[in-house]
C-alpha cells in the first residue's frame, strides 16, 4: 500500500486525464482478426491507478461468483460507506469508465456487423432501429489460485465488453503471466456464457493470439458470435489477478428484440 507520507507528482487535472484516455483510445489500431478488438496500455490516469491499490476492497467485500471462482463487486458497491478520497476515488472510475465506454463504441462502431449480421441479417440495421446503450456501470474482479476460462463468448446483451489488467502490489502476478487468448472459429455461436464442450472446441476453434498481462492494458472487443476467448489453464496461487471490467450493455427494448425468435 503507497506510503501517505511519501512526496507525490502533481496530478494531471482529471478532465485532462480524461481527454488524453478518449484521445489514445480514438488513434488505437483496430485488429480485425480473429475478432475486432483494440489494446491499449497504460490507459488508466496515474491518480486512478494508484487509488485503485490504495482503496482495493478486501475480500470480504466481494461477491464469489459461479464463473469460475471470480470475485466480483461492482464499484458503486464499493462506494458505498466511503467519504473524502475514496468516495472520490469511486466516482471518478465511474466517470471514467463511462467515458471509455463511449469512446471504445466509437472506434469500434464500424464493426457491430460482426455481432448482428449472423443473427439478424444484413439489413440488421433497418431491423433494429435505433440502439440505446448502457455506459454506466463498471465492476472490479479478481480470480486466485487454480485460473482456467474455457473458450466462450460473453452473454448476448453485452455489445462491446472492456477490461482492464491490473497487477496487485500486494499479491504480484505470478509467471506465467497468461492474458487472455483470442480464437479464430470455424463457425458462430449464439453468445452466451456457456463454454463449448471440448469435442466442438477441437473441431471449430483455433488458437490465434494471446493478449499478454501488462499492467494497465485495456483489451476491449465486439461481442459477436465469433468472439470466442479464454484463459490458458495455469495457477495464481496466493497470487491475485485483478480486472476493472466495464463495456457497453444492450438496453432492455433492444435486448428483446435481439432475443424475439418471431424478430429474426
Amino acid at each position: 500500500m503507497p506510503n501517505d507520507l511519501s512526496p507525490r507528482p502533481a496530478p494531471i487535472p482529471f478532465d485532462d486525464a480524461l481527454i488524453e484516455m478518449e484521445r489514445r483510445i480514438a488513434v488505437a489500431r483496430v485488429h480485425t482478426r480473429p475478432f475486432p478488438h483494440i489494446v491499449v496500455d497504460d490507459v488508466l490516469p496515474q491518480a486512478v491507478r494508484e487509488g485503485l491499490d490504495r482503496y482495493w476492497p478486501g475480500f470480504d467485500r466481494f461477491t464469489l461468483s459461479n464463473h469460475n471462482h471470480r470475485g466480483e463487486l461492482r464499484v458503486v458497491k464499493a462506494a458505498i460507506g466511503t467519504e473524502g478520497h475514496e468516495l472520490r476515488l469511486w466516482s471518478s472510475v465511474q466517470r471514467l469508465a463511462l467515458h471509455a465506454n463511449r469512446a471504445v463504441r466509437r472506434r469500434l462502431e464500424r464493426h457491430f456487423h460482426d455481432k448482428y449480421r449472423p443473427l439478424l441479417g444484413s439489413d440488421w440495421r433497418r431491423r433494429l432501429g435505433p440502439i440505446s446503450y448502457l455506459d454506466n456501470d463498471s465492476m472490479l474482479a479478481h480470480y486466485t489460485g487454480p485460473l482456467h476460462m474455457a473458450p466462450h463468448i460473453d452473454n448476448a446483451r453485452v455489445a462491446i465488453n472492456c477490461f482492464v489488467y491490473l497487477d496487485d502490489p500486494q499479491m504480484p502476478t505470478p509467471e506465467p503471466r497468461r492474458g487472455t487468448t483470442l480464437y479464430r472459429s470455424l463457425g458462430f455461436s449464439w453468445p452466451t456464457n456457456v463454454p463449448l464442450p471440448e469435442p466442438l472446441q477441437t473441431r471449430f476453434l483455433r488458437e490465434d493470439r494471446e493478449i499478454g498481462w501488462q499492467e494497465n492494458r485495456l483489451l476491449a472487443y465486439v461481442n459477436g458470435p465469433w468472439s470466442f476467448h479464454g484463459v490458458s489453464r495455469h495457477d495464481l496461487g496466493e497470487s491475485r489477478r485483478r480486472l476493472l471490467m466495464f463495456g457497453s450493455l444492450l438496453d432492455k427494448a433492444t435486448t428483446e428484440r435481439v432475443l424475439d425468435p418471431l424478430f429474426r
